[in-house]
């Protein structure tokens, strides 16, 4: 038998489009319905903030469909070289020009 949040779930995407963004009681994360693929439903859980007029702050925000994807994501996400990273390209934005890379190469943080 299904458990209560599987049973909400359902429910709540039962008459829902491929791809309709449907809210959760969580700000800032959303249901999502993909297409079926080979009669095969799949479910996805969007991460995209609210700003303050509650809407999602990004057109599309970042879509997880398992809870390992979640976790790769944090570890990332903590890291402090990110958040560094992040604040300098910031100020980057913030008033001075930006500079074109010649080429992708990985950028030592």
């Amino acid at each position: 038998m299904e458990n209560q949040l599987e049973k909400k779930i359902s429910e709540a995407l039962e008459n829902v489009e491929p791809w309709q963004r449907v809210p959760t009681s969580v700000d800032g994360a959303f249901l999502i319905k993909t297409p079926e693929k080979d009669n095969i439903k799949t479910i996805m859980v969007e991460i995209n903030p609210l700003n303050e007029r509650r809407t999602p702050i990004k057109r599309r925000g970042l879509f997880l469909r398992q809870s390992i994807e979640l976790e790769k994501f944090l570890e990332v996400l903590q890291n402090e070289s990110v958040n560094e990273l992040l604040k300098t390209v910031d100020d980057m934005s913030n008033g001075s020009t930006a500079q074109k890379t010649g080429g992708m190469k990985t950028l030592e943080i």
